[in-house]
């Protein structure tokens, strides 16, 4: 039985917010309008309080934010939150990814004060960057990127590739180096269909198109219609994520409850489901007297969830990102 006991990871999406519009990302149309069935949320300190009691907050290992929609730089409450978690477990590891673009440098000195290891999304250098993290500005982030490294924090360069950047991977990686980031990892992706997406503006006309890179095209053949039955679940018996709308799953890919009603896994997820349990409604305690989580794991044995399959089904993805 999966037990409120068993948690040792928070995966926080503190907000749905972001001023960027990444062609892939579900919060917007290939890049274009925002998606129509978004309501904006953020988690305000209180509110993270009234959820998670201070003896939660002890017992945990690692707190991190990563939204499906949002990034944490766009919070209120981002360095509050942090900075509560801090107090009540001085040991806890503590992140959170973003797309690095935004903020006085007295927010990333803050940051690193408070040890939060910072994954920033760096997709190439500044002519190629804008192309996938569109409303972003290169410069700002290799400048707050600096700040944040230079007053001791500990930063990751995160690189989607692309066609179009994977000529500069090792250039990234030296410059990487050389800012000293603690870390550089490359990542594909599978989340393009027919090897190609065209990128919208706000009419909704073709801007321009993206490709993908070599291994993302293997990727994405690969894993097409594969749905396999054995699960293997990476956060089982210890993960817990909270989308911006309080609700509860055990990890950010069923974190799906503002997606489009037609959409194949929301629609599995309500079928074998039932329920998206928020905090707004339901405290955490009740949550999992509902067995959500057990009720989740059962469906692997037979007829697992849709996304479940696509995300930890026992086939190899390589290195993807989905």
């Amino acid at each position: 039985m999966y037990s409120i006991n068993d948690i040792e990871v928070l995966h926080l999406e503190i907000t749905n917010k972001c001023q960027a519009s990444c062609p892939m990302c579900a919060r917007n149309l290939q890049g274009g309008v925002d998606n129509p069935f978004m309501n904006l949320s953020e988690i305000k300190l209180e509110q993270f309080k009234s959820w998670f009691s201070v003896d939660f907050i002890k017992r945990l290992a690692k707190v991190y934010m990563c939204g499906n929609l949002g990034d944490p730089i766009l919070a209120k409450d981002t360095i509050d939150i942090f900075r509560y978690c801090r107090e009540h477990n001085p040991d806890i590891w503590l992140s959170m990814n973003t797309n690095g673009s935004a903020r006085t440098s007295e927010f990333w000195k803050e940051l690193a004060n408070l040890r939060v290891t910072v994954r920033f999304g760096i997709d190439g250098l500044e002519d190629t960057h804008k192309l996938y993290r569109r409303n972003t500005v290169w410069n700002n982030i290799i400048n707050n990127a600096k700040t944040f490294i230079d007053n001791g924090g500990e930063a990751i360069w995160d690189m989607l590739i692309f066609e179009h950047n994977q000529h500069q991977v090792e250039e990234c990686r030296e410059l990487s180096n050389t800012m000293k980031f603690i870390d550089f990892v490359p990542k594909h992706t599978s989340r393009f269909k027919e090897n190609k997406l065209d990128v919208l503006d706000v009419q909704g006309k073709v801007e321009y198109t993206l490709y993908p890179s070599v291994k993302s095209k293997e990727i994405s053949n690969r894993v097409i219609n594969i749905l396999p039955s054995d699960i293997n679940c990476k956060v089982k018996h210890g993960s817990l994520y909270i989308t911006s709308n309080g609700v509860v799953t055990p990890c950010c890919w069923l974190g799906i409850d503002e997606l489009p009603m037609i959409n194949p896994s929301r629609i599995d997820y309500m079928n074998k489901i039932g329920e998206f349990y928020s905090l707004h409604k339901y405290s955490l305690e009740e949550i999992f007297a509902s067995k959500l989580f057990d009720r989740i794991s059962d469906t692997w044995i037979d007829n697992p969830l849709l996304e479940c399959s696509k995300q930890c089904g026992s086939y190899d993805k390589f290195n993807s990102q989905f």
